[in-house]
């Protein structure tokens, strides 16, 4: 048996990278400054519900800022995705109720084909 190193695969036989994630813990007052700051600043592409604890979405259950906003205030749902170009970027914000605050994952997408 060779004791000389295995070298990497090439770049092509490698898995795709994975977006980042960021996560957060926002009160009320902090997740309505970032829905303003999503209503401001970004173009909203899908406002989608979650409803149930397993299961999707129904194709067009899409809503508006102020449906998903008083959705969430309300607390009649279990979360909420929003999904919005930012800066020629897809970034994908999944609100999800966790006690007496609100649980923030970021995403950021690349949708653009490799070159």
């Amino acid at each position: 048996m060779s004791s000389l190193p295995i070298p990497p695969a090439p770049e092509e036989d490698q898995p795709p990278k994975l977006p980042d994630l960021n996560q957060a813990m926002l009160d009320w007052p902090g997740l309505d400054q970032l829905l303003r700051d999503i209503e401001l600043c970004t173009q909203i592409t899908e406002i989608l519900p979650k409803l149930a604890p397993q299961g999707y979405v129904p194709e067009n259950e899409s809503l508006t800022l102020a449906e998903g906003r008083e959705l969430l205030q309300q607390r009649t749902v279990r979360g909420m995705q929003f999904r919005y170009r930012y800066e020629d970027a897809d970034w994908w914000d999944t609100i999800m109720i966790i006690g007496d605050q609100y649980r923030l994952v970021r995403i950021r997408h690349d949708f653009s084909s490799p070159e």
